[in-house]
């Protein structure tokens, strides 16, 4: 069954992508929408135990408009930070992802994970999709996009380890429990330690990981299945040290993707009242962000907002703050993404062109790849030419 949020022409389109049902989007976002004023009604009529969301409501309705436009601004650097950590990767592995294109992937990416109902996995599917449609094959599209993963949690699972170590420590000003800081910090360190002990071990036989053999019984499938998950994540580890080391100014877009969304949530603590201590700050952004895994509506905010009050933040600026920064973070670049995935359709319908005459030649030799085995992504080439950025 096809989403009721996209229409199919009686042709399919060139570019692989549906065509947007923009009405279907708007009945989607009206009903939220209706929720969220009949909430705000019930909260200032009713009072007694809802009384701190309305207190929340009004301290928003309160809120310094320079501070709002600020964190606006922070939110759309944070996404140039992930185009440019995007267009690094992926321009590392085919020459058709330029800025341009690793934008319109971006930004497409936001608009479907916010606007379709796919558990926040419709920016991976997306991203997966367009290396798919640059030439990568399946394996060498996952490893690209893991690799472009792994260094940008890098930098989240540093945060949390550091954050965390300093209020454990005592290092840094915050009153919290021990354990809130000193467990995620932990299990950020031990993550990071698993992910360099998967990169220093090979698979066997030169790096080629064998399929399991046809008609093999399902515990052959599962341990080959693991086995070639094992070695891609690996292979994408090592990926993304060779990327880091590489010393490319564009790395450091996974630093300004964290830490300029972070700034949002900042600039709506400072536009409503008085920000915690900034080590506060940031392991309460950090750590709420871990709930956002959990598939609950909600979950992202109810962990930032529990790990504030547990460092006794006032628990109307808490959830006032919180709820204004995902309002900022999920519909502020949702419009942007849709215009990006108009461009990206084009994109794809210009690269099935380019393609088309290579097709026969390809159906004829079905036995020749355009990127056989094993992928040599950690070897990189000498450094690229400069890209045009377009107007």
């Amino acid at each position: 069954m096809t989403s009721s949020l996209f229409h199919h022409q009686h042709q399919q389109s060139r570019s692989g992508l549906p065509a947007l049902d923009l009405r279907a989007l708007a009945r989607r976002a009206a009903l939220p929408v209706g929720l969220a004023v009949a909430a705000a009604v019930a909260l200032i009529v009713a009072g007694g135990p809802l009384q701190a969301f309305a207190d929340a409501l009004d301290r928003a309705l309160d809120a310094n408009p320079l501070w709002v436009g600020a964190a606006a601004v922070f939110e759309l650097l944070s996404f140039a930070g992930y185009v440019a950590l995007l267009w690094l990767v992926g321009r590392r592995t085919t020459r058709r992802l330029g800025l341009r294109q690793s934008a319109e992937v971006s930004l497409g990416g936001a608009a479907a994970t916010r606007l379709l109902p796919t558990g926040g996995l419709g920016g991976a599917a997306l991203t997966i999709f367009a290396f798919g449609r640059a030439g990568l094959n399946m394996r060498a599209a996952t490893r690209t996009l893991l690799a472009f993963l792994v260094v940008l949690y890098s930098v989240f699972l540093a945060s949390i380890a550091v954050a965390g170590g300093l209020l454990a420590l005592g290092l840094a000003p915050g009153d919290g429990p021990l354990a809130l800081t000193a467990v995620p910090a932990i299990g950020a360190v031990v993550v990071i330690a698993g992910a360099l002990a998967l990169a220093a071990t090979r698979p066997s036989g030169g790096g080629q990981v064998d399929a399991a053999a046809p008609g093999a019984s399902r515990l052959a499938r599962t341990q080959a299945a693991l086995h070639t998950a094992r070695a891609t994540a690996g292979d994408a580890v090592r990926d993304a040290i060779a990327l880091v080391r590489s010393g490319d100014v564009r790395l450091l877009g996974a630093v300004a993707w964290w830490a300029f969304d972070a700034a949002v949530l900042w600039a709506m603590l400072q536009a409503l009242g008085a920000p915690p201590s900034l080590a506060v700050m940031v392991f309460a952004y950090f750590v709420g962000q871990i709930a956002n895994s959990i598939p609950i509506p909600g979950a992202a905010s109810g962990g930032l907002v529990a790990v504030l009050l547990a460092f006794g933040v006032e628990t109307d600026l808490a959830l006032a703050a919180v709820l204004a920064y995902r309002s900022v973070a999920i519909w502020l670049p949702a419009p942007i993404g849709l215009v990006a995935l108009a461009g990206l359709r084009r994109t794809f319908a210009r690269w099935a062109e380019e393609d088309a005459p290579a097709a026969p030649v390809l159906a004829a030799a079905p036995v020749r790849t355009l990127h056989p085995e094993p992928l040599q992504l950690a070897v990189w080439p000498r450094q690229e030419p400069a890209v045009r950025v377009p107007a």
